[in-house]
């Protein structure tokens, strides 16, 4: 393994899987890293200029990418484009960054909301693509 020290920075920190990520860190630190969870509170990740500022900040050698809009059943049914539009902004922002700043790796989560709306359980990753998306989650 390399000496270099590598920074970890996560999007989305301060959420369900941010947060979960952060536990299993603090509990197992490994010399020559440095884990970054940032919250929306560290930037706008829909503004490419806000995106920018954190990448130039940071300076990440890997990013693990789960920040997205999130809302409930009824904000998710009501708002269809916003949160499709801004979770796009928001991929191609630190997808584009991580490409600009040369990032090592890039690990970006999809939200279990793409699950087709009919399925059988257990579900899996194989079930994908079995049918369209609950229309509440279309969004995503």
């Amino acid at each position: 393994m390399s000496s270099e020290k590598s920074v970890i920075m996560v999007t989305g920190g301060s959420g369900l899987v941010g947060s979960a990520i952060k536990q299993f860190v603090e509990s197992n630190p490994k010399e020559n890293e440095e884990w970054i969870f940032l919250s929306s509170k560290d930037g706008d990740l829909r503004d490419r200029k806000a995106t920018e500022a954190i990448f130039q900040k940071f300076n990440p050698t890997h990013v693990i990418h789960v920040a997205a809009k999130v809302g409930g059943l009824f904000a998710n049914m009501a708002e269809k484009v916003e949160f499709y539009r801004e979770n796009v902004l928001i991929n191609d922002n630190v997808m584009e960054l991580c490409r600009i700043h040369k990032v090592a790796k890039l690990v970006s989560f999809l939200s279990t909301c793409i699950f087709p709306n009919k399925t059988t359980f257990p579900i899996d990753e194989t079930m994908l693509h079995d049918g369209p998306p609950h229309p509440s989650n279309e969004g995503y």
